[in-house]
């Protein structure tokens, strides 16, 4: 089961933007940051990359989450 919640990241440049965050179901893990699938910034679907920050693919922008609601 996964579950979509209300987000703040903030990219390269210190802004902090609202988002969407897709949690994977771990019964085991109490970390939301190790349970995020995906983030969705703008309409953009973002994967994580390595050390939990998201590359946009459309564009100059990564994100790392900050907070989580």
């Amino acid at each position: 089961m996964t579950n979509m919640i209300d987000i703040k990241v903030k990219n390269q440049f210190s802004e902090i933007l609202d988002a969407k965050a897709l949690l994977r179901s771990a019964p085991d893990s109490n970390s939301v940051s190790n349970r995020i699938e995906h983030i969705v910034v703008d309409g953009e679907v973002i994967l994580p990359s390595i050390e939990l920050l998201f590359e946009s693919q459309h564009s100059s922008s990564i994100y790392k989450v900050i907070e989580a609601k």
